[in-house]
């Protein structure tokens, strides 16, 4: 991809630069907040080489590709900066509250709190899904050591449990708690930066909010008769929200001179008291509550849970709402050690792949033949977007079919008890994700919903003549 020429083009057919109000990016979008979206050209900005689709939301989002966002984002940015216009980027009051009423009537306040947690998490994201590769890669070393030492008969030497020992045999001890030293930065200090994230995205003091996330996680909490992350992600987000709120309040009566003072005092008393005796208590309630009833679900609720679940995910992703479902994750493995929903959410990665195979070898668009080509490895590797937008959206009856292809690896994934001890990647990326050794049945119910996706792509595209369109 010409990253420079893509980046001119988003540009210019989303206004010019005077039309920009932020401009960001995730795994495989770029993210724009626009000051008049009547002056975009939704036409001509699908039709950009390289683009793979474009979602209207809160924010306009141009999908691209993993690799690729964040180089175009880089690009616009990079062009915003150097525009010399006296106006760049700004925007009257009166713009951004009609913006912000034109958005309201267009959202549900579901989907405006799944947007909110989903714009926490989308700068974590990276860094979580590296982590949790890290720690997927050391389970895979640890696990190996302890089979070994337990089929061996191996003892305890000194501090070094017996599966160390086999470790430092392999002369991978070192290397294996360097994984874990990565990884564990990353979870066991995950409500500060969630912390700082929210406030970010509810324009609040970064530092206070990391610092409400840090109280969460402190050993002193046992003494007020909590537990270190009580209440977990949910309570952290939930707690920063309503600090924002109230430091916007406090700075409208505190006096300039002492502002800097008195105000992050007070808020910082206020919630961190509201937060150990009122909000970790009540989330954690909240928390134990979601964790219960969806492993009650994925229980009890058995294959028909897995199915369904599954068949929903691609369209959560179609929204952007897909990483509003983190903190239930994250939350399932603290408390669990695992996250078998992640597992059941990923198998839409499976049909959405089988989808577009099947729209590859039955369209007669050359245009959709080369995006095709280049969005299925991708998306086999590792996120779903390039083929859901680029593929399968387009193509219509195809996101259809392999939603319900997807259902069928949801099937899989129930039936032969696969999970995940981390989060954030798809395909075969996620291999190391995967908990318990079960890589093989992790591969088995990718390919079961793959096939299954392609097949009923693949003749329902028959049955609409979808392969006799000429275009």
């Amino acid at each position: 991809m010409h990253y420079d020429r893509v980046g001119n083009a988003i540009m210019k057919h989303c206004g010019g630069p005077t039309n920009f109000i932020h401009v960001t990016n995730c795994m495989t979008r770029v993210r724009m907040t626009i000051a008049d979206p009547a002056l975009v050209d939704m036409a001509s900005l699908k039709g950009i080489e390289g683009v793979l689709g474009v979602v209207e939301d809160d924010t306009l989002q141009v999908i691209v590709g993993p690799g690729k966002s964040s180089k175009v984002a880089t690009v616009i940015n990079g062009l915003l900066k150097g525009d010399k216009t006296e106006g760049k980027i700004s925007v009257s009051v009166e713009q951004k509250a009609k913006l912000a009423r034109e958005r309201a009537k267009k959202q549900t306040r579901t989907k405006i709190i799944l947007k909110h947690i989903a714009n926490v998490f989308v700068p974590i994201l990276p860094a979580l899904i590296a982590a949790g590769i890290l720690m997927g890669l050391n389970n895979v070393i640890v696990n190996s050591a302890a089979s070994w030492a337990l089929s061996h008969a191996v003892s305890a030497v000194g501090d070094l449990t017996p599966a160390q020992v086999v470790l430092e045999q392999r002369h991978l001890l070192g290397i294996s708690q360097f994984l874990e030293i990565i990884s564990k930065a990353l979870f066991g200090f995950l409500a500060i930066y969630a912390g700082v994230t929210s406030a970010r995205e509810f324009d609040g003091n970064l530092i206070l909010g990391g610092l409400l996330g840090a109280i969460t996680i402190m050993p002193q909490v046992k003494e007020l008769g909590l537990f270190p992350g009580q209440g977990g992600l949910i309570g952290v987000i939930f707690t920063v929200w309503l600090m924002c709120l109230l430091e916007k309040q406090v700075r409208r009566f505190v006096p300039d001179m002492v502002d800097v003072v008195v105000t992050p005092t007070i808020v910082l008393l206020v919630m961190a008291a509201a937060q150990l005796f009122v909000i970790m208590p009540a989330a954690g309630v909240v928390s134990d509550g979601i964790l219960h009833g969806l492993n009650g679900l994925l229980v009890h609720g058995g294959i028909a849970a897995g199915f369904v679940l599954s068949a929903l995910f691609p369209f959560l992703i179609s929204l952007g709402l897909h990483h509003g479902l983190f903190p239930v994750h994250l939350e399932m493995i603290n408390a669990t050690g695992h996250a078998p929903l992640f597992a059941i959410q990923i198998m839409s990665n499976a049909g959405m792949v089988g989808a577009a195979t099947a729209v590859l070898l039955l369209t007669r668009d050359p245009m959709m033949k080369k995006i095709a080509k280049g969005a299925i490895p991708t998306s086999i590797l590792a996120v779903g977007e390039p083929t859901i937008f680029g593929v399968n959206i387009p193509a219509g009856f195809a996101f259809i079919t392999g939603s319900i292809g997807a259902g069928f690896g949801g099937v899989m994934v129930v039936l032969l008890g696969i999970s995940t001890n981390g989060v954030g990647a798809a395909g075969l990326s996620a291999l190391p994700l995967i908990s318990d050794g079960k890589y093989l049945q992790y591969i088995l119910a990718w390919l079961v919903g793959c096939a299954a996706a392609f097949t009923l792509t693949y003749i329902v595209g028959k049955v609409r003549g979808y392969d006799k369109e000429t275009v």
